[in-house]
C-alpha cells in the first residue's frame, strides 16, 4: 500500500533503523525527518502525510500533546509512537492522545509491517470521509487566525475586533469567535461592549475536562453575533491560562466555529507562542516607523528560536499608513523579516474615535477602512467559502432590494413625468419669449442708432426710416415705428415684441429706444 510518512526522531540510530524497516514494508515515501517537535508539527501541517511516526523521547514539547494537536489539525495523518517499553500506562496515554498504535523498540519487522499497513488503511479511510464531508459542507473546522503586535499600541485589538465585525456583517451565518489572550492588558471590551462573568481562565481551570457545554457557558455572545472569550478580570487568574490549556481550548473551539480570531497581544509569552504555533495563519501588525519594525524583527526572531513558526509563515500588516510617512510600504517590505500584506490600513486619525468611545464598530463609517480590512481578510483566507462560489447573502439581498426598488420606481417615474411635463413646457416657452424680447431690444437699438446717424446728416424722413428698417429683419418691418424731432435733436424707434417667433404673432407690448442726435453743421 503506497503512502507518505514523516518521522519525528532525534536518535539518529533509531531513525536509520526506522527508515530501513519502512523501505521493506511498502511503497512508502519518507517526506521528512524532524528532530524536534516544532519541526515535526510544521512538516506535518505543510505536507500532510498519511503516516506520522514519533519517538516518545522527542522534545522539547510533550509528545502526547503534540500528537493531540496534530490529530486536531490534520486528522487524516495517522500517528504511531515508537516506545522503549510496552507499559500499559504508556500505551493508554498514547491512545488517549490520539495515536493509532505503538511500535516497541527494538523494532520487529512483522510488527512494523502490521502497524504501518493498518495505519495507512485507516488514514486512507479517514481521508475519504473528510473529502466527503468537505464536499457536503456538513462539518465545521475553523480557520484559526492569530493577530499579534510588533509592539504595544499598534492597533491589534482594533483590527481583530473590526475584522470579526466585518466578517459577521458580510456573512451573517458565519460563526465567529474572538478570543482575547492579551491576559494582562486585554482591551477587546474597550472596542465592543461586553458584560461577562466567565473568562478564558475559567476554561483553563478545567482544560483537562473540557466539553462543548463548558465552552458555551464561558463564551459571551454579543448582540452582533460575535462570540467572545475574554481575559479574566482578576489578573491573578491569568496564571491558570497555560500553553497546554490554550492548545486544548483552541482545539475544541476549532470544531465549533467557522473563524477563530485570537488577539495574542504584543508580548512573547508561552501562551502567545502556543497560539502562534497552532494557528493556521498569523498576522503581526506594525506601524510605519522604525521602532515598530525593529520590534517586529525581534518578535519573529524569537518565534524562530522557539521553533514555533518560521518567518516566511507570518503575514505582516502595515497599520496607520499615510503618504506623509517617511517609511513607505516598499521600505517596510525591505525591513520586514516576513512577507508584507499588499494592502495597508490607512491612517484613520480621529475617524475611529466615535466607534471606540461608543464601543460599537458600526460607527466607523470610512469606506476605505472596511474595504482594506476585507481585502486583508481575503489575503489570509477569511471567508474563503464565499470565494469558492457560495452566493453572497448580503450582496444577494442588496441586488434583490435594487430590483424591487427598480421595479417599484418605474411606474412612479412615469406618473411624475406626466404631472411635471406641463410645467416644464411652460418654463421652456417663457425662456424662449425672454430670448425673443432680448433680441427685439437689440434690433430696436440698432435701428434707433441708424436713424440717428441719418438724421444727423439732415436726411429726409424717408431716408431716416429706410435706414432704421434696414437694421431689423424683414418679418418685423411692419411693426416698426420711426419718429424724428429735428428741433429737439432726437430720434425714436419703437418695435412691437413678437410672440415666440418673429413674424407669426405679436404681443401688445412695444420696445422703444430713443437716441439723441447731434446735427452736423
Amino acid at each position: 500500500m503506497a503512502g507518505t510518512v514523516i518521522i519525528g526522531c532525534a536518535d539518529q540510530t533509531l531513525a536509520y533503523e526506522l527508515r530501513a524497516q519502512l523501505a521493506e514494508v511498502a511503497e512508502l515515501e519518507v517526506l521528512a525527518l524532524a528532530e524536534t517537535t516544532g519541526e515535526l508539527v510544521r512538516a506535518v501541517v505543510e505536507r500532510e502525510p498519511n503516516l506520522v511516526i514519533v519517538h516518545d523521547q522527542l522534545g522539547p514539547e510533550p509528545v502526547h500533546q503534540v500528537i493531540r494537536d496534530l490529530g486536531l489539525r490534520r486528522p487524516s495523518s495517522v500517528t504511531l509512537i515508537v516506545a522503549g517499553d510496552s507499559d500499559p500506562e504508556n500505551l493508554g496515554l498514547a491512545l488517549d492522545a490520539g495515536a493509532r498504535g505503538v511500535l516497541t523498540y527494538p523494532l520487529s519487522f512483522s510488527e512494523v509491517q502490521q502497524r504501518v499497513t493498518n495505519a495507512l488503511d485507516w488514514s486512507n479511510r479517514l481521508h475519504e470521509l473528510l473529502v466527503e464531508r468537505d464536499s457536503t459542507r456538513s462539518g465545521h473546522r475553523a480557520l484559526v487566525l492569530a493577530v499579534t503586535g510588533a509592539k504595544g499600541g499598534v492597533g491589534v485589538s482594533t483590527v481583530a475586533t473590526h475584522l470579526a465585525w466585518d466578517v459577521r456583517r458580510e456573512l451573517p451565518d458565519h460563526k465567529v469567535l474572538l478570543i482575547d489572550l492579551d491576559l494582562e492588558k486585554g482591551d477587546i471590551t474597550s472596542f465592543i461592549e461586553a458584560r461577562y462573568r466567565t473568562s478564558v481562565a475559567d476554561l483553563a481551570k478545567v482544560a483537562d475536562d473540557l466539553s462543548l457545554r463548558t465552552v458555551a457557558d464561558a463564551v459571551f455572545v454579543h448582540e452582533s453575533g460575535i462570540h467572545l472569550l475574554l481575559p479574566p478580570e482578576d489578573v491573578r487568574d491569568s496564571e491558570y491560562v497555560t500553553a497546554q490549556a490554550i492548545r486544548q481550548i483552541v482545539g475544541l473551539v476549532r470544531q465549533q466555529y467557522d473563524l477563530v480570531l485570537v488577539d495574542a497581544g504584543a508580548r512573547v509569552t508561552p501562551v502567545q507562542a502556543a497560539v502562534v504555533e497552532i494557528a493556521d495563519e498569523v498576522v503581526s501588525i506594525t506601524t510605519p516607523d522604525l521602532v515598530s519594525l525593529r520590534g517586529l524583527r525581534r518578535q519573529v526572531a524569537t518565534w524562530e528560536q522557539l521553533a514555533v513558526r518560521k518567518a516566511d509563515m507570518v503575514h505582516v500588516l502595515l497599520n496607520r499608513h499615510s503618504k506623509a510617512d517617511e517609511v513607505q510600504p516598499d521600505t517596510a517590505a525591505r525591513l520586514s523579516p516576513s512577507p508584507l500584506i499588499p494592502v495597508a490600513l490607512p491612517d484613520q486619525g480621529r475617524k475611529l474615535e466615535r466607534a471606540t468611545n461608543s464601543r460599537s464598530p458600526e460607527y466607523a463609517t470610512d469606506t476605505s477602512w472596511w474595504q482594506s480590512l476585507r481585502a486583508i481578510g481575503r489575503h489570509v483566507g477569511i471567508a474563503a467559502r464565499r470565494a469558492d462560489g457560495e452566493p453572497d447573502a448580503t450582496a444577494e439581498r442588496s441586488r434583490a432590494r435594487g430590483r424591487r426598488r427598480a421595479d417599484g420606481d418605474e411606474g412612479s417615474a412615469s406618473i411624475e413625468f406626466v404631472s411635471v411635463f406641463p410645467w416644464v413646457a411652460i418654463m421652456c416657452l417663457l425662456l424662449v419669449q425672454l430670448v425673443v424680447v432680448g433680441i427685439t431690444y437689440m434690433w430696436t437699438g440698432y435701428a434707433a442708432s441708424a436713424a440717428a446717424r441719418e438724421m444727423a446728416m439732415h436726411s429726409s424722413y424717408l431716408d431716416v426710416r429706410a435706414a432704421a428698417l434696414d437694421r431689423v429683419p424683414a418679418v418685423m418691418e411692419g411693426s416698426v415705428q420711426v419718429l424724428t424731432d429735428p428741433g429737439v435733436g432726437r430720434s425714436t424707434v419703437s418695435t412691437q415684441v413678437p410672440l415666440l417667433v418673429p413674424g407669426v404673432a405679436a404681443t401688445p407690448w412695444r420696445i422703444t429706444v430713443v437716441r439723441q442726435v447731434v446735427m452736423e453743421p
